[in-house]
């Protein structure tokens, strides 16, 4: 597209020029991002997603008063649906022997979370936890605010290699009733729900940590971590090695088959029901999420910042920065000084926005 320019819509090359890959255009003529969160579909959008996500969770640390609150990484996994080839990371000592009776090096890691008997395995128990692991999230949330009310929350579901989610969550606590960080830990991982959609109990595995961090030390290696955690997200979930074993595009086929076959919702009918649930293997979940700001709660963020703020925020910096520039404004935006994620959450910061 960007080759022949004057081919381009008006409207098409200034969403181009803010460094989208493919632009939408929308019912009523305007022509908008597409909002991909997939880095090989689009990596602007996908790196606007993520700084913006970012720029969100650091705005819980560190712009408040920190001092009158404790901080948490917690982390909650799946339970188990069957054995897996165990191979460590780099870095990381491995079991002694794998399950499947080998000794795997990092070497092997295309065959991590491959289970090691297909036949065995439980996809379809699989697939349908990932369909609702979002209302076990929920019941989890209740359940800790009922013990905890002053709780705010940052989280980001992050792929596992076999194929299910787990959760990274930032609690806030106030001092005056945070717990011990085990006692966090143990209230999450013993929530339960029930699935709205066959009514099954749903919980979660019995691996799951819980960490105090201080906002004025361990905080930005915190947010760090989380904003990896993010980078995996915005991944493909499927294996982009070009030589990957046949047993790991054995599992991806059965997982997305079992998605497939899987119903959504009480009515659904999987082989007429188009919902992507069917094709993500059975996530239907949003990848990052954050307690909101209400009438009685400061939500996660202290200055009240969300995606939804930073986009016009940054609509406002481009119309600025193409008023200033006049006839002369590049065809291509350069790029930027500095990530506008960040300006737009010290922007915040500086026109006072506060909690109630």
């Amino acid at each position: 597209m960007r080759a022949d320019s004057e081919s381009i819509e008006p409207g098409a090359a200034d969403v181009l020029a803010r460094g989208c890959s493919s632009p939408i255009k929308t019912a009523t003529g305007a022509w908008v991002r597409c909002g991909s969160r997939i880095k090989s579909k689009c990596a602007s959008c996908a790196e606007l997603y993520r700084g913006d996500w970012a720029a969100i969770a650091r705005s819980g640390v560190f712009d408040g008063p920190v001092e009158q609150f404790r901080f948490y990484l917690l982390t909650l996994t799946a339970p188990s649906f069957g054995r897996v080839h165990r191979v460590p990371r780099d870095g990381a000592e491995g079991p002694a022997r794998c399950g499947c009776g080998a000794t795997h090096t990092p070497r092997d890691a295309a065959l991590r979370g491959v289970p090691l008997d297909s036949e065995s395995y439980d996809y379809a128990g699989q697939v349908a936890w990932n369909r609702d692991a979002g209302v076990l999230w929920d019941r989890t949330r209740r359940r800790l605010r009922d013990r905890w009310d002053s709780l705010e929350y940052f989280i980001v579901r992050e792929w596992q290699d076999r194929g299910v989610l787990h959760v990274h969550a930032l609690v806030r606590v106030a001092r005056f009733e945070a717990p011990a960080a085990d006692a966090l830990r143990q209230a999450a991982r013993t929530a339960t729900a029930v699935s709205r959609v066959d009514g099954t109990v749903v919980e979660w595995g019995a691996q799951a940590k819980c960490d105090a961090f201080r906002a004025d030390g361990d905080g930005a290696k915190t947010i760090w971590y989380l904003s990896k955690a993010l980078n995996y997200v915005l991944k493909d979930v499927a294996s982009s090695a070009d030589e990957a074993p046949l047993e790991v595009w054995r599992h991806q086929v059965a997982l997305g088959d079992a998605a497939r076959r899987m119903r959504c919702g009480r009515d659904c009918e999987p082989q007429n029901c188009s919902s992507l649930v069917h094709q993500r293997y059975g996530s239907r979940s949003q990848v990052v999420s954050a307690s909101r700001r209400t009438s009685d709660r400061s939500g996660w963020s202290f200055v009240g910042l969300t995606r939804t703020l930073q986009r016009r925020l940054r609509r406002e910096w481009w119309t600025r920065v193409g008023a200033d520039a006049g006839a002369d404004a590049p065809a291509i935006a350069p790029e930027p000084l500095e990530d506008l994620a960040a300006r737009s959450r010290r922007e915040l910061v500086a026109r006072g926005w506060s909690a109630p």
